[in-house]
Formats: structure tokens, C-alpha cells, sequence
């Protein structure tokens, strides 16, 4: 059971934080199965031996006895990685869309050097051309 809700907490955490998604919910079933698959080996190999019986035993009571109890904390690894996936997809940011584009921004120097207005940035209106020819007069230009 502890090795179940660890499993389920480890697709979580992996199904919230991994990017792709996919990824995500792939990565820990593969671990828990890796896991599972190491524990339900070594069994194998300890049961051949002389007095390992207890070793045996306490191994399949945490991780499950066969095939089909070692199922139980990789479904649940399953499980936990799909609730995060979908719950995260859910509270991602969305994109918000430039309103300017740089081509729309772009200013460019003209020939006395000064910036160019772009079109649409600043409403010509008669005090402006006023403002500009007391400034050039000021300056020179």
C-alpha cells in the first residue's frame, strides 16, 4: 500500500512537472514498471536460495506477490500522472498574442537622422508641426 500511494505521488509530481505531456504520463509508469519489474526479479533470484524465505516474503508484502500485484502501484502511477496531466492542462497560462508586431514598431532614421513616425503611432495635427519648426529653428536645422 505504501509503495502504491508513493508511486501515485511520483506520477503526480512527474505528470504536473514533465513537459511534453505524453512525456509526462510515459515517464513514471516506465519507472514504477522498471521498479516493479527489478523487485519481482530479484525474488526470482533470492527464492532459489537457501534462507531466504523471510527476505521473500517482506519483499512481496511491500511490493506485491506476482505479476498481478506488482500491477497495483504501476496503475496507480498511471493514474496519478493522467489526473495531474489533464488538472495542469487545465490551469496552464494561455498565450496571450502580441498586440505590435516588430514590423509594426519598426521606426527607421531618415536622411537629417531623426526617427520617422511610424504610421498610425502619433495623430499629425497642426501644433505638432508648430512644436517641430520652433525646435528646429532653436537648433539650426
Amino acid at each position: 500500500m505504501i509503495i502504491m500511494a508513493a508511486f501515485a505521488i511520483l506520477g503526480a509530481a512527474l505528470g504536473l512537472l514533465v513537459r511534453p505531456r505524453m512525456l509526462g504520463v510515459a515517464l513514471p509508469v516506465m519507472l514504477a514498471a522498471i521498479v516493479q519489474g527489478g523487485v519481482f526479479w530479484t525474488v526470482g533470484v533470492m527464492a532459489k536460495q537457501p534462507n531466504r524465505e523471510l527476505l521473500v516474503e517482506r519483499l512481496q508484502s511491500i511490493f506485491g506477490e506476482g505479476w498481478i500485484g506488482a500491477m497495483g502501484p504501476v496503475i496507480a502511477a498511471l493514474i496519478g500522472a493522467l489526473m495531474a496531466a489533464v488538472m495542469s492542462a487545465f490551469t496552464d497560462p494561455t498565450k496571450v498574442e502580441p498586440l505590435l508586431t516588430a514590423d509594426g514598431i519598426r521606426r527607421h532614421a531618415g536622411k537629417d537622422g531623426r526617427y520617422s513616425r511610424v504610421q498610425g503611432m502619433v495623430e499629425d495635427r497642426a501644433i505638432h508641426a508648430k512644436a517641430e519648426s520652433r525646435i528646429d529653428q532653436i537648433l539650426g536645422l
